[in-house]
Order: structure tokens, then C-alpha cells, then sequence
């Protein structure tokens, strides 16, 4: 009851975000001249569609830092693979390059709509919020402390898309992967993207975190995640203390329950350390992916099936999958040794199971 109490919550107030936007968007247009519209359209149009085109092309396939970051992350997927039996080239590694395709544009949206909006709306109505003391701070010790609230951020942000069973059908998509790659990072449902901006955006507005900041973490963890989703085999050695690793992220997306709900890490395994989400195994190498069979996987590498995958993935969190007498998603509190699941006996031949979420039999 609990947990449906905070869907439901996070359903009013995500309604409530998107009319407040809605509303100040529909006030601020209606007071302009309409060539002022028609301006303003076109212009948001070009950085919407025709600007991500242009960044994907010049700024990330036509790099030499791209294409080495790709070779060298599949020469360590040969030499040291966490998955021997997994094609470089797989259906999961062509469905996550298109993916890697759509998002650019998806992603651009998002940050050139909602994300420009929220900053607006902030400075506009919120700055008196505006927390100016850490001015004071030699240059190196903000950048410090800022990169380190960036990244506690990310996992709050990630922490809550395990617990909050709303953000868990979005999120959901991203750790459908069974084969992980180098562009599993772009699997994301693009919803998922306003929620994490506003976890973002409305703190970094309030403590001022400087644009260089957020600009070098960025480019910094663009990269990196890349690396951490390749089918790898390390855990880096003792760095696995500090920061997170191919291993300890692909405990993270095991379709096994016994790693559900750890390494929430998006740089820093510094968190889970300190907040008891860690799974301190670092030598397992398990399967990914979710056990709801009724998700709509990549299954072929046809160029018509690879293009309107996606589509269906985006409508999967949408699709009403439970039914009276299977399991629905209840989250284990912080800290605890795992999930209690209902007994051999007590469940149905095949239980839908949805990776970082615990299970109760639904109300007939």
C-alpha cells in the first residue's frame, strides 16, 4: 500500500511538473509578436533537430577519440570478454547503435525544450534560492566539491529509479540488455531523461555549480560508462574502491535477484561503499538483462526490425503486464540483505520478475 501511495504520488507530482511547464510556456508564447514565434520556432527547430545531426557527425563518428574509444574497447571485449559466448557484433550490439542514433536527437530534444525551460523558470521565479557561499572556496576545492555532488546526484537519480516503481518501468528499458556493449548507454527511454535533468538541473541552479564543472564531468562520464558497459572482464584491481568497474556494473544489470537493487554508481563507487548498496563479490560475471518475458527484445539484425524496436521498447513501460495472482513490484528498504521472495510453492509456473524490485502476489 505504501509503495502504491509513492506511485502515486510521483504520478501527481510529475503531472503537476509537466502543467506548471505546460502553463509557462503557453503564457510566455502568448505575449509574443507572432514573426517573434515564428522565429523563435524555427530557431528551436534547428537546435533540435538539425544541430544534434550535425554534433553526431562532427563531434562523435568523425573523431579520432571516438573510433579509439570503439577499438579499444572491442580488442578488451576479445581479449578478456565477461561473456566468451557473446558475438561482438550481436542483435543486442546493432539494436543499441541504433539506439545510439535515435538518442542523439531525443536527447537534444529534451535539453533544448524542458531542460531550457526549468533553467528559465528557475532564474525567473527561484533564484532568491540561489546559495552564493561557496564563492569563498578556492577555485579547485568548488570544482572538487561540485564533481562530487554531480556524481551523488547520478546515483540518487539512478538509486530512485530502482525504488520508485514509475521510474522503474522507464528504467526498465535500459537494463533489458542481455548482451552488453559499448552503446548500451544510449538505451534509454527518453522519459527518463526529464527525470534525470531534474534531479540535476534544479540543484545545480540552486548551489551555482559552474558550467566547466558539469561541461568536464559530462565529457568525462560520456566516456567512461561506455567502457563500464562493454563486455569486459575487470574490476580494475584496487580502483574498484574508487570508482566503478565492467565488473561491478554488470552485477548491477544481473537478471539474477540476489544483485538486485547494488551498484548504483554512475563514476564513484564511493556511494556504495558509504550507503551499504555495494555487492562486495567481485568475482562474479553474471547474466543481464530482466526476467519479463513479455519485453519486446531485439531478436534479429533486418534493418526494418532494428529501426522499429525501439518504438516498441518505448511503449513497453506504458503496457500493463501484471495480472491477478502474478507478482507486482515492491522495493526493499535501504541497506537491506536482499529481497524476500514468497516461496517455491506460493508461486506461479512462470513469475514475471523485473529486475531491482522485490515481489508481492496481487490483490485478486
Amino acid at each position: 500500500m505504501a509503495h502504491r501511495r509513492i506511485n502515486n504520488f510521483a504520478l501527481v507530482l510529475f503531472g503537476v511538473l509537466i502543467a506548471g511547464c505546460a502553463y509557462a510556456l503557453i503564457e510566455h508564447i502568448w505575449r509574443l509578436p507572432a514573426e517573434k514565434v515564428v522565429a523563435a520556432v524555427y530557431h528551436k527547430s534547428l537546435a533540435v533537430f538539425y544541430a544534434p545531426w550535425l554534433d553526431l557527425w562532427k563531434n562523435s563518428i568523425f573523431t579520432i577519440a571516438f573510433w579509439c574509444a570503439i577499438v579499444l574497447t572491442l580488442i578488451l571485449q576479445r581479449l578478456m570478454p565477461a561473456k566468451p559466448d557473446q558475438k561482438i557484433f550481436s542483435p543486442g550490439f546493432a539494436q543499441d547503435l541504433v539506439w545510439f542514433i535515435y538518442q542523439t536527437v531525443l536527447h537534444a530534444l529534451i535539453i533544448a525544450t524542458y531542460v531550457d525551460l526549468l533553467t528559465r523558470l528557475y532564474a525567473k521565479n527561484f533564484s532568491f534560492l540561489t546559495i552564493t557561499y561557496l564563492n569563498q572556496f578556492p577555485g579547485w576545492l568548488r570544482f572538487l566539491l561540485a564533481a562530487l555532488l554531480v556524481d551523488l546526484l547520478y546515483w540518487g537519480q539512478h538509486y530512485c529509479n530502482h525504488k520508485v516503481p514509475l521510474l522503474w518501468k522507464l528504467h526498465s528499458v535500459h537494463h533489458s540488455q542481455r548482451e552488453l556493449n559499448f552503446f548500451t548507454d544510449f538505451r534509454y527511454h527518453f522519459l527518463e531523461y526529464i527525470v534525470r535533468h531534474t534531479f540535476l538541473v534544479i540543484p545545480f541552479s540552486v548551489l551555482k555549480v559552474e558550467a566547466p564543472v558539469i561541461i568536464a564531468f559530462g565529457i568525462f562520464r560520456q566516456w567512461y560508462v561506455r567502457f563500464y558497459h562493454g563486455n569486459i572482464k575487470t574490476d580494475l584491481g584496487p580502483l574498484r574502491y574508487i570508482l566503478v568497474t565492467p565488473q561491478s556494473h554488470r552485477v548491477h544489470h544481473s537478471v539474477d535477484p540476489v544483485h538486485r537493487d547494488t551498484n548504483f554508481g554512475a563514476i564513484l563507487s564511493l556511494w556504495d561503499f558509504a550507503l551499504g548498496t555495494q555487492y562486495r563479490n567481485y568475482d562474479v560475471y553474471p547474466d543481464t538483462g530482466i526476467q519479463d518475458q513479455s519485453f519486446p527484445h531485439e531478436k534479429t539484425v533486418r534493418l526494418k526490425s532494428l529501426l522499429l524496436t525501439p518504438f516498441n521498447q518505448l511503449l513497453y513501460p506504458f503496457l500493463k503486464t501484471s495480472k491477478p495472482g502474478t507478482f507486482v513490484a515492491e522495493s526493499p528498504p535501504l541497506g537491506s540483505a536482499g529481497p524476500t521472495l514468497l516461496p517455491d510453492s506460493a508461486k506461479p509456473a512462470n513469475p514475471v520478475i523485473s529486475e531491482g524490485l522485490t515481489y508481492r502476489r496481487a490483490k485478486e
